[in-house]
């Protein structure tokens, strides 16, 4: 019998769905004769009375969730998302770096710096990448920082507003699909596959409103992950061994029947109705490799 703890805020619980999915892990933990409690940030003293900490509030290395996880691992306890894995996840400079060291399919992506805000270097990057390009923060997540540029004033318009963030920016190309592939991956396995659709008329499967601070999301598609392609599947698992052996969900596009590695996210969402839909076990997987 295990004592799991579960890192949440109380953000997490303003779904119902992801209210739902963490009741489905406390469930399945506790149907296995195992311990498991919701921690918020003014219990993080009692870390170690546990064996192991589930994180699921946001991961930001400067967010309290990277001091509970830099906490259990150095306690010795297992931990999901362990410190690693959140540094090289909120780093996609270094995330791309190990890319391309273990050969691995991904986006077309251009990092610059302040200095490479002129004419001659836009003009290249458009003749390298194509019009328009995605112009993204590369130290953020849940798609924040990441728009579309099709000139070289709106280019420059983003950038400089991005830079106030990063010292470097990251610069992909474009590439338009109905739909991003999501792959969610635990320790060399496939969790659960799904299409994370584009809502109508927008290009990414978050997309703020117009004039507003909400945002539109499109249709989540769950598949069983034995029905996903296989090139698929083994691409998400080529670019998750890279990382390491933690959660993982993993963005890829699919163009031409080719697949390409968008980016792979620590803490990737699990929502009642959505990832889980066709494949039920992954709640009792993620508590089995936490209390193995």
């Amino acid at each position: 019998m295990a004592r799991i703890a579960c890192f949440v805020e109380k953000y997490n619980f303003s779904d119902p769905r992801e209210e739902k999915a963490l009741n489905n892990f406390k469930i399945a933990a506790e149907t296995r004769g195992h311990h498991f409690d919701f921690l918020f940030r003014e219990n993080l003293s009692e870390i170690p009375k546990y064996d192991a900490v589930f994180i699921r509030a946001t991961t930001d290395p400067l967010f309290t969730a990277y001091v509970v996880s830099k906490t259990a691992a150095e306690l010795g306890l297992k931990v999901i998302d362990d410190p690693e894995s959140i540094q090289i996840c909120a780093n996609k400079i270094h995330q791309y770096e190990i890319f391309k060291k273990h050969d691995i399919p991904h986006i077309p992506t251009i990092f610059i710096s302040k200095e490479d805000l002129h004419h001659k270097r836009i003009v290249e990057i458009f003749r390298s990448l194509g019009k328009p390009v995605v112009i993204k923060a590369p130290y953020t997540s849940f798609s924040r920082y990441v728009e579309k540029a099709s000139c070289e004033t709106s280019f420059r318009e983003v950038a400089k507003r991005f830079f106030r963030k990063s010292d470097v920016v990251a610069v992909q190309q474009f590439m338009p699909t109905a739909f991003d592939w999501r792959v969610g991956v635990l320790n060399s396995e496939v969790l659960y596959v799904c299409k994370y659709m584009i809502p109508k008329g927008r290009w990414k499967h978050g997309a703020k409103r117009r004039g507003k601070p909400s945002f539109i999301w499109g249709r989540t598609v769950s598949l069983k992950r034995e029905n996903a392609p296989t090139k698929l599947k083994e691409l998400a698992l080529k670019a998750c061994e890279a990382i390491g052996h933690g959660l993982y969900g993993v963005d890829i596009k699919e163009a031409n029947g080719n697949y390409v590695v968008v980016e792979v996210n620590d803490n990737p969402s699990i929502y009642a109705g959505y990832e889980d839909l066709r494949n039920k076990d992954i709640y009792g997987k993620i508590v089995a490799y936490l209390v193995d």
